[in-house]
C-alpha cells in the first residue's frame, strides 16, 4: 500500500484495498490524512466489521451505521446502536430504512426485530418503494413471508408504478414471485409505462419466470 502512494494520489479505490486487506491503519489514515470515506457496503462485501466501526468512531453518525449494520446480519449489533441513540425509524440517503436493508439482504431475525420494535412494513424510501419491493427484487423469500405476514401491501406501487412483482419478474425471482401470487398479487398490474409483470419478465428473457406469470394467467 506504502509503495502504490508513491506513485498514485489516494481515492477511493485504494479505500477498497484497504479494506479488502483489512489494513486498519491504512483505513484511518485514508480516512484522516485525505478524507477519503469508508464505504459501508464494502465493510460488509469483505467482513471488515472493525473499519466499519472506525467509521463509526470518525463520523459518529449513528444513524448511518444502524441501518447499514443490518448487512452484517449480526441481530446484537442492530440493537447495540439503538442503545446508543439510534432511531428505529432513521432513513438513508435514498430513504430506505434498516428494514429495506433486512429485506436486500434477506435477514429474517433482524427484520422480525425491527417489526417488533415498531417499524413500519409499509415505509417507503424515496422512490416509493417498500421492503416488500426490496425483497422482491433480491429474491429474499423469507423476509417476503414475514412481511406477507405482517401486513404489507403486496399490490403498493412505486414511483414508477411497478409492485413487488415486477420487480421479482424483472430479476428472474420465481420463488419470491410465486410467494407474492398465491398471497394476492395482481399479475395484471401495469406500471407507469404500461408493463405487467409478465411484459417486464419476457423483455429480460427470463423463461422460468414467464412460464409461472402464464400458468397463473
Amino acid at each position: 500500500m506504502n509503495e502504490c502512494l508513491k506513485y498514485q494520489k489516494p481515492n477511493n479505490k485504494c479505500m477498497r484495498y484497504a479494506i479488502i486487506s483489512h489494513n486498519i491503519d491504512f483505513v484511518t489514515f485514508l480516512m484522516n490524512n485525505y478524507n477519503i470515506e469508508i464505504d459501508l457496503f464494502h465493510c460488509k462485501l469483505y467482513n471488515n466489521l472493525e473499519s466499519f466501526f472506525v467509521y463509526f468512531d470518525q463520523t459518529n453518525d449513528i444513524n448511518t451505521c444502524f441501518i447499514n449494520s443490518v448487512m452484517f446480519n449480526i441481530p446484537s449489533l442492530c440493537k447495540y446502536f439503538l442503545s446508543q441513540g439510534a432511531s428505529i425509524n432513521a432513513k438513508d440517503e435514498y430513504g430506505a430504512t434498516a428494514l429495506h436493508q433486512a429485506a436486500r439482504f434477506n435477514c429474517i431475525e433482524i427484520a422480525e426485530f425491527l417489526i417488533s420494535s415498531g417499524l413500519n412494513v409499509n415505509e417507503k424510501n424515496a422512490y416509493e418503494e417498500t421492503s416488500l419491493h426490496y425483497a422482491a427484487r433480491f429474491n429474499s423469500k423469507e423476509v417476503a413471508e414475514l412481511l406477507i405476514l405482517k401486513s404489507v401491501n403486496v399490490n403498493e406501487k412505486c414511483n414508477s408504478g411497478e409492485t413487488a412483482l415486477h420487480c421479482a419478474a424483472e430479476n428472474n425471482c420465481k420463488e419470491t414471485a410465486e410467494l407474492l401470487i398465491l398471497n394476492g398479487a395482481n399479475i395484471n398490474e401495469k406500471s407507469n409505462n404500461g408493463e405487467t409483470p409478465l411484459d417486464t419478465a419476457k423483455e429480460n428473457s427470463h423463461i422460468e419466470t414467464i412460464e409461472l406469470l402464464i400458468s397463473h394467467g
